[in-house]
């Protein structure tokens, strides 16, 4: 997504990330990698289980996820992977927040 975000952004739509770390990590990785759009802290991981994205001991670690979310909250698209390297279509994702308002 990082090689994406400029023509994301074209389409007007925002991007955030979600890290399961603190707020110092998750700076320290945003800057190491050069994400260039918003990366969120959760370090009690409130948002991940409200999504259902846990980290299962089978999947070695966090379980990727991608949501695509309009701006009235609704879930337009969604993909919760079972490995780490299982990532979701981000040219599904957009084509599905194509169509709202």
């Amino acid at each position: 997504m990082r090689e994406r975000y400029p023509e994301i952004r074209g389409k007007g739509i925002d991007l955030l990330a979600l890290a399961p770390g603190s707020l110092e990590h998750t700076g320290a990785f945003a800057l190491a990698h050069a994400i260039p759009f918003p990366l969120l802290a959760d370090p009690h991981r409130e948002v991940y289980r409200s999504y259902q994205v846990e980290s299962r001991l089978r999947s070695l670690g966090q379980r990727p996820a991608l949501y695509a979310i309009d701006r009235d909250g609704v879930v337009r698209y969604a993909f919760l992977g079972r490995q780490q390297w299982q990532l979701g279509d981000i040219d599904e994702a957009l084509a599905a927040l194509a169509d709202t308002p």
